[in-house]
Formats: structure tokens, sequence, C-alpha cells
């Protein structure tokens, strides 16, 4: 599925149909800060390009209804720009 982010650009990026497996391994990468090896997993798993790995791993929240930009706390659905800033959240309740 293509997504954009309206606060970083435009440009739509595609976004691989993860798993909920998937889900949980990416969100955990990024809730202890592994992010390169969250990168290498994005590009191993879907053979996606470095830009929209990165896209992926700069939208995925740390915390599920936290918005990652600006910390709205009652962000609800998978993927939900914030009505605050106006950032993209990968919001999954894993």
């Amino acid at each position: 599925m293509k997504r954009n982010c309206p606060k970083c650009s435009d440009k739509e990026f595609e976004v691989p149909d993860f798993t909920l497996e998937e889900k949980k391994i990416l969100s955990e990468l990024k809730a202890n800060y592994k992010l390169g090896q969250l990168m290498d997993k994005l590009e191993s798993l879907y053979n996606i390009e470095s830009i929209e790995a990165k896209f992926s791993l700069m939208h995925i929240n740390k915390e599920y209804g936290k918005c990652n930009r600006c910390n709205v706390d009652n962000l609800e659905g998978e993927y939900i720009v914030c009505p605050k800033c106006k950032s993209l959240n990968f919001n999954w309740k894993v």
C-alpha cells in the first residue's frame, strides 16, 4: 500500500503489508533503539530500497497510541496522521 506523511513530504512510499509477527519484531527493534537492525530487517524481508525502509522506520510508533513526533496520547487506528502535528504514525497494537 502507498502512504505519505504530510509532515515529511508529499511523496508516497510503498509500505509493505506487515504480518502481526513482523509488526511485533519491528516495534520491538524500534522501542529498543536498534535502528540498524530494523533497517536491515525491513530491507531483507521486503526487498525494498533504503529510502522506503527509512520511511517505515521513522513512522513506527514506539508506544501504541502515542505520536512519534509530538507525543499526542490518543491516536487510534493502525496508520494514522496525528491531528496535532500532521505526522504519519504506524500505530500498531502488538
